[in-house]
């Protein structure tokens, strides 16, 4: 299954809530970077722990994912494609043959909500989150 995942730069909240109301969105879940298991290497700024580390909503029998992130979005630039592995080899299969004449954006590593995930922009500009289950 492939997931359309959208980000925004502090807006995530705002965006969820309007694309609810429009489309009537249903299963909507939110996880904010306050809930999240605390990583020293990583401190969240103060200003982001209301922000959303990752929401879904169904809309139109399709499920949506949304963050907030810390890094600028440009509008046209904020959608990427996550797609969701049954194992690790085919993680890093997949992520090493987008990664050629391409740029990770996240290096595949061990999270707290997958046993191997990254994110990678192929040579024809498209972002891709690859996630192990």
């Amino acid at each position: 299954m492939i997931t359309p995942f959208i980000n925004f730069s502090g807006r995530c909240n705002e965006a969820i809530a309007f694309y609810e109301k429009v489309f009537n969105g249903q299963d909507k879940r939110i996880m904010r970077f306050i809930d999240a298991p605390p990583n020293p290497d990583y401190p969240i700024p103060e200003y982001m722990k209301e922000y959303v580390l990752h929401a879904e909503m169904t809309i139109s029998d399709t499920k949506i994912s949304f963050s907030d992130t810390q890094q600028g979005v440009v509008p046209g630039n904020m959608i990427s494609l996550a797609v969701n592995f049954p194992s690790e080899d085919e993680v890093k299969d997949t992520f090493n043959k987008l990664k050629e004449d391409g740029e990770v954006l996240m290096e595949l590593s061990p999270q707290f909500f997958s046993p191997m995930y990254g994110w990678v922009k192929d040579k024809f500009g498209i972002g891709w989150q690859i996630i192990c289950q």
